[in-house]
């Protein structure tokens, strides 16, 4: 059984390998004043454009990345590691080519710092999961994902310099998350039977007692209530403090809105 078995392993590259080639074509660029860039590949015998753009979004999906863009027949894909509390969102972008060569590269903005051993190491931790394929594999199912629990002025806030750096990613990376907002309501307006209520972004610390400042351009963060919210809008007075649950809908760049639908007050 030994000798039946053994040309067929041969025949497939240890983890061992693909891990040594991907610590080897590792490389960095940048530095913390201009922004980083790091890189690498690796090389699979036998697997196509569409297998490995396939497998590498999976791949993504079940380490809870999120994904931007993908086309299995480019060979491109655009994944992203969603904000934390140490850092804010970060982009990468894969490639994959016909002889089954597959390459990662993060860039990191001015003024951030990355470790380049942990970058390495999580980019490495995906790429050598990669197998010989000719076709995709089925979309991975994302697990469903939690509110994202977070003040109205530092989702305006994260959104305006995203909108600084590239106001066409906004709605690429925000639309269709959920997020449950706390603030204090600005105010109740009805477009077309549809409630609206509007965060204050410059709440005092004391609701009421010290007006707010109001700035020219300022991007605001508006809630569309669901139908069944009726009697909870009408309930709601000027600065009220508000918590609503809802679903990032668009950004609306020349009024420097964001628009969540589907409101509900949170639980």
């Amino acid at each position: 059984m030994k000798g039946k078995f053994l040309p067929l392993l041969l025949l497939v590259p240890s983890l061992s390998a693909f891990a040594d080639q991907c610590d080897d074509n590792f490389t960095k660029k940048g530095n913390p004043i201009t922004g980083g860039e790091y890189s690498t590949s690796v090389k699979v015998a036998g697997l196509s454009t569409a297998s490995a753009i396939g497998q590498m979004r999976n791949i993504a999906i079940n380490n809870s990345m999120q994904i931007l863009d993908e086309d299995l027949q480019a060979g491109s894909l655009l994944v992203e590691e969603p904000a934390s509390a140490v850092h804010r969102p970060l982009p990468i972008s894969i490639s994959a080519t016909a002889d089954g060569e597959v390459s990662m590269v993060l860039k990191t903005r001015k003024g951030s710092f990355g470790n380049a051993g942990e970058i390495k190491k999580a980019m490495c931790g995906m790429l050598t999961q990669l197998k010989p394929g000719k076709t995709a594999p089925a979309r991975a199912a994302a697990a469903a994902a939690k509110p994202i629990a977070m003040s109205a002025t530092a989702l305006a806030t994260e959104v305006e310099q995203q909108a600084k750096e590239n106001v066409a990613v906004v709605d690429t990376r925000y639309k269709g998350r959920v997020y449950t907002l706390k603030g204090v309501n600005k105010g109740v307006t009805t477009d077309g039977g549809i409630l609206r209520v509007f965060y204050d972004m410059n709440p005092s610390l004391i609701p009421g007692l010290t007006q707010s400042r109001t700035l020219l351009y300022q991007t605001r963060v508006m809630c569309k209530l669901a139908a069944d919210q009726k009697g909870y809008a009408l309930s709601l007075r000027t600065n009220d403090r508000i918590n609503l649950t809802g679903t990032f809908d668009y950004y609306e760049d020349a009024e420097r809105l964001v628009i969540l639908k589907d409101c509900r007050a949170a639980k």
